[in-house]
């Protein structure tokens, strides 16, 4: 009984120890240094130039036209 009671113990308190993480994590607001605000610049295009050629490879699984190997239309 005292194992079990030390293991909900042991969960319970991680579980509090996670949401005080996570609550004050929230709580940050945007980064106010310059240093921070061209990292973060950064990442936004690098992840919209990510996404911008994952549309065109969905578009274009094969390649773009005359790409690839056999008969190409002109």
């Amino acid at each position: 009984m005292g194992a079990f009671v030390a293991l909900t113990a042991g969960i319970g308190g991680a579980a509090v120890w996670c949401a005080v993480v996570l609550v004050r994590r929230g709580r940050r607001g945007s980064t106010e240094n310059a240093d921070g605000l061209l990292i973060e610049q950064e990442a936004r295009l690098r992840a919209q130039q990510m996404r911008s050629q994952g549309r065109d490879f969905m578009a274009h699984p094969h390649g773009r036209q005359g790409s690839g190997p056999g008969p190409h239309r002109h």
